[in-house]
């Protein structure tokens, strides 16, 4: 068992980075390309439409693989979200079966297709609560995802992974201003170091030494929107604490939604406010030349990355901890700035090799500090909350509390693009 969760944990640690080295450079290189360039404000509604779509069919496939389960066992699903007084004679029992009249057992085969879908219907019901704050959440990380594609349309690949670390210092900051956190002096250090770390990176020629494009660009707009996605960053998990969070501890009453629920309801709004933005954004290009226009299997490999991302990131939550993800955004950024050497031509000075090396001590500084108390407050919350919290937990099947962990998470420890 020690064996899978080490074999897993570096699995997920290795997808981590092929998927922020891959999504960078891809989407640098897709910015910079000759030819019709795709619009960004279009890219994010087609990456919040897959997200959607990909939620919706693991929830469905979710519901039915457990009824299959429960079929095969001579039980049929029940939903978990009962009232208090229901929930203690179901969930005792495991998953009740359905009650059939005894005149109606000959009828089975036609009623049946109907309770399926009435208890589907049901499932969805319960699982998709549409909270409308998630609609400030989901309009945070929309403004985030366009300014990362002008971010990367205006800086190199590995500049843009460095100066995009800026986002631990905007958390940290929006957490000591929102949410009366503490900083411990070593973690103000490795906040410092990355600021530092960030502006040499900045002040070298960052335009004589950039790859070549075929696109126009300008490198302080570029960081510019480095600043403003890090900004948008912080601040949308220091909203998920100070908003989202105390809703879920105060709605109790039944077993939380799963992480795949959440992104529903995420992504639902996120569409939303995506399609009017790119509708505002770029109302004329879209009018003359197609929402698709310049569109090609890269780009749908760039968006598809970027929806992959979050379901990256919700096993490195579950498998690794802080530091090793620190770790594999450092492996990130040394691969990125290699291959945009080899590839691109991205030349490397002695003043961004400080400069990055800055910004890896900061991140393992800031990550070992943040773990460190992470675990011991954790071990604090679970024994006070151990008699309050005994019946849902062992109540709930093991993989609902761990989704359920998961979602609550995933946003605030997220270090990998959205």
């Amino acid at each position: 068992m020690v064996s899978c969760c080490l074999d897993a944990k570096y699995f997920v640690l290795v997808l981590l980075v092929v998927q922020n080295t891959c999504l960078v450079l891809l989407m640098r290189y897709s910015r910079t390309r000759p030819g019709t360039m795709y619009l960004g404000s279009t890219a994010v509604c087609c990456d919040e439409a897959m997200k959607l779509i990909t939620c919706m069919a693991i929830i469905t496939c979710t519901y039915y693989l457990r009824k299959g389960d429960n079929d095969d066992g001579g039980a049929e699903y029940s939903q978990l979200n009962v009232s208090d007084a229901d929930a203690d004679d179901k969930l005792d029992d495991g998953f009740d079966e359905f009650d059939v009249e005894d005149d109606d057992r000959h009828d089975t085969n036609i009623t049946q297709p109907n309770q399926i879908k009435e208890t589907f219907r049901a499932y969805l019901r319960d699982q998709l609560q549409f909270d409308f704050r998630m609609g400030g959440l989901a309009l945070l990380y929309t403004v985030q995802k366009n300014l990362l594609y002008v971010a990367i349309s205006n800086l190199d690949a590995a500049v843009f992974q460095v100066t995009y670390q800026a986002k631990i210092l905007t958390t940290a900051l929006f957490s000591v201003l929102l949410l009366n956190r503490k900083l411990s002096r070593q973690q103000i250090g490795g906040l410092l170091l990355l600021t530092l770390g960030v502006a040499l990176v900045q002040l070298d020629k960052v335009d004589e030494n950039a790859s070549k494009s075929y696109q126009e660009q300008h490198q302080w707009v570029g960081v510019l929107a480095v600043l403003g996605a890090c900004c948008t960053s912080g601040f949308g998990g220091v909203y998920f604490e100070l908003v989202l969070k105390p809703r879920q501890v105060d709605d109790s009453s039944g077993p939380p939604p799963s992480v795949w629920a959440k992104n529903v309801q995420l992504s639902t709004f996120a569409l939303i406010i995506a399609l009017t933005t790119a509708f505002i954004k770029d109302h004329k290009a879209i009018m003359s030349d197609g929402f698709f226009q310049g569109y090609s299997p890269l780009v749908l490999l760039v968006i598809a990355l970027e929806a992959g991302g979050g379901l990256v990131v919700a096993a490195v939550i579950k498998y690794a901890d802080n530091i090793l993800k620190s770790f594999a955004t450092a492996v990130s950024i040394v691969t990125s700035t290699i291959v945009s050497m080899w590839v691109f031509g991205f030349i490397v000075s002695k003043l961004f090799i400080q400069g990055s090396l800055l910004v890896f001590i900061a991140i393992g500084l800031y990550s070992r500090t943040e773990g460190a108390s992470s675990n011991s407050s954790s071990s604090a919350e679970r024994t006070e909350e151990e008699a309050p919290s005994s019946r849902s937990d062992k109540r709930l099947p093991p993989q609902t509390s761990e989704i359920a962990m998961m979602s609550v998470n995933s946003r605030r420890n997220s270090d990998a693009l959205p």
